[in-house]
């Protein structure tokens, strides 16, 4: 499906898909992208996860000017005027092809849902649980939690969290993750797991059932915080942060592993870059070799922010631990770091909007402040910056965004500079 958001957003739009309410979207005319007639196509939730598939069932070309008031309304425009649809989709098309107008062509497609996936899911869900009555004694509520990109989560009786790998891809993930689990198995701050199961005996898919934890995510209360609460609460997250940290581990070429995926990354796609600003770039890879010489490793969380974080009664606690690796303790703290500039990378969509920069300028200070190790660590800010080019290389090939080519050439500027 083409892009369908017209000033509307794209979870709601789905809800009107999923509700027979929304059966039709208009394109701009493009020759080489003509819809086929009993195709199907995934349409997914802003978060990625898959919503429902969709088969086109009819289309017609036609001049932007002819739309009806009838073919419309199968766009989920509802009781809106005709004339409220054509500005909308108007501003956009001309956002994107600035010689549009009433005589250009539009490709007005018609498709209906032949799997609606949430309910698949739910399904699944409910077939595991009742593999697990020894846990749940008796499902009272099940519901999916409309989170995590790469795995499937149910709510359990508001309970229990039911967490399933449905990518095969990623099972070794589940296994890290047991893995951090036993080895802070007496950490009180993060939740307790009930059952890790990699049989796939009964079900085709490895899953485990964990505690759900009362509270939010970090993010729905930072905004709110005095200074004083904010440097409070990072004390907090440090002191269990270095609790996992005391699970030492081997250590190994850290800093070929970090020079080799940069590399990679931007070899991959040098076409994004200027002659110049590859070369500079490549350039200055050959400063990785002082920055990154010395290490502490220890078995890190690797994916710590604040939407991993749950707040509750001024307490925290630390949620999904499948990305955990052995690495050194610096690398823990890389996605805070750059929430002094972007907050809002990794919160809820729902949080967006109340994440400022203003609220984070303090948050590397208290960092160091309370972590007082890392500031025996040679060139820690040039390894900092060396993480976020790391960060922005590692989703450049995938996304192309503008906001990660900026990224790596001004970082990797200032480790020249």
């Amino acid at each position: 499906m083409n892009n369908w958001s017209f000033g509307i957003d794209n979870d709601d739009l789905i809800k009107l898909v999923l509700e027979g309410k929304k059966t039709a979207t208009t394109s701009l005319y493009e020759t080489e992208k003509l819809p086929t007639i009993g195709e199907e196509s995934i349409i997914h939730f802003d978060n990625e996860k898959d919503a429902c598939v969709v088969k086109t069932k009819s289309y017609k070309v036609m001049k932007f000017g002819e739309m009806t008031a009838d073919l419309a309304k199968l766009e989920g425009e509802g009781d809106l005027s005709l004339d409220y649809w054509k500005n909308t989709h108007y501003d956009f098309f001309k956002s994107i092809d600035p010689t549009f107008n009433n005589d250009s062509k539009i490709i007005f497609e018609e498709f209906e849902v032949t799997k609606n996936l949430i309910e698949e899911r739910l399904e699944l869900g409910k077939k595991i649980a009742n593999l697990n009555l020894d846990i749940f004694k008796k499902i009272e509520s099940i519901n999916e939690i409309n989170s995590g990109f790469n795995n499937t989560l149910f709510n359990i009786n508001d309970k229990y969290v039911l967490k399933v790998c449905t990518k095969e891809e990623l099972e070794d993930t589940f296994n890290i993750e047991y893995n951090f689990y036993e080895s802070n198995k007496d950490c009180p701050f993060i939740p307790k797991l009930y059952k890790y199961n990699n049989s796939k005996k009964d079900t085709d898919y490895v899953y485990e059932i964990i505690e759900k934890l009362e509270g939010n995510t970090l993010y729905y209360y930072w905004y709110k915080m005095t200074e004083e609460e904010r440097k409070e609460t990072i004390k907090e997250l440090i002191d269990i942060v270095k609790l996992f940290h005391q699970v030492k581990t081997d250590s190994y070429d850290w800093l070929s592993k970090i020079k080799n995926d940069i590399k990679k990354h931007i070899e991959e796609c040098q076409d994004l870059f200027s002659i110049d600003d590859y070369n500079m770039i490549m350039n200055s890879i050959n400063k990785y070799d002082l920055y990154l010489k010395d290490n502490i490793f220890a078995l890190i969380h690797n994916d710590l922010h604040f939407d991993n974080v749950i707040f509750n009664d001024n307490a925290l606690k630390i949620i999904d631990f499948n990305d955990s690796i052995s690495a050194p303790i610096d690398f823990e703290f890389r996605q805070l770091y750059m929430c002094q500039e972007k907050p809002w990378k990794w919160a809820d969509i729902n949080m967006d909007p109340y994440q400022k920069p203003v609220d984070y300028q303090n948050i590397w200070k208290y960092i160091k402040e309370y972590y007082s190790e890392l500031n025996d660590i040679k060139y820690l800010e040039q390894r900092m910056m060396i993480y976020k080019i790391w960060d922005s290389s590692n989703h450049l090939k995938k996304y192309k965004l503008q906001e990660q080519i900026d990224d790596i050439i001004n970082y990797s500027m200032k480790l020249i500079d």
